[in-house]
């Protein structure tokens, strides 16, 4: 793997509220580990499409919370493999069950964790070992069909390269 892929925990997430060019800037730089082809990751239309159907919170005075990022986040990695209704119930599940802050980080590092263990060949592991709880294998199911697609499209890519050499 080139480098470690490291998303924000809530804690690193800026306190201050954003106008929609700067969520957008700093979405595609934590982001930008998501295999995609010239098509963009995330735009200012795909947030307001996603405040129009109730996927998103509206933003206050076109200012964008913490609590906006970390649904962003979620939403721009879920949407390589799930559709928006699904997205919508997988994170109304979580912020149900949990504080939002506790649901987003461990979201985020349960990904890490299986995107280290998918890209470096090994079997995968879980932040949580706990799987009896049906919202853990929601997530961890989620996790691994996410990640194996970005392996697959990653492990593409490796390959057309070694062609053209």
């Amino acid at each position: 793997m080139e480098k470690p892929i490291h998303l924000p925990r809530w804690e690193e997430l800026p306190v201050i509220d954003l106008y929609i060019d700067q969520v957008v800037t700093l979405l595609e730089e934590w982001l930008d580990f998501i295999p995609h082809s010239d098509e963009k990751l995330i735009t200012k239309s795909m947030i307001n499409n996603y405040v129009k159907h109730g996927i998103v919170e509206a933003p206050k005075k076109r200012r964008y919370t913490t609590t906006h990022l970390a649904y962003l986040i979620v939403v721009c990695i879920f949407k390589q493999v799930y559709s928006m209704n699904e997205i919508t119930q997988m994170i109304r599940l979580q912020v149900h069950a949990y504080p939002i802050e506790q649901a987003y980080n461990y979201y985020i590092e349960d990904l890490e964790a299986c995107i280290l263990s998918i890209y470096n060949g090994e079997a995968v592991t879980h932040q949580k070992v706990d799987t009896n709880d049906p919202l853990t294998k929601i997530l961890h199911s989620v996790n691994e069909s996410l990640v194996n697609k970005f392996n697959v499209q990653r492990l593409i890519k490796e390959v057309k390269e070694k062609d053209v050499e």
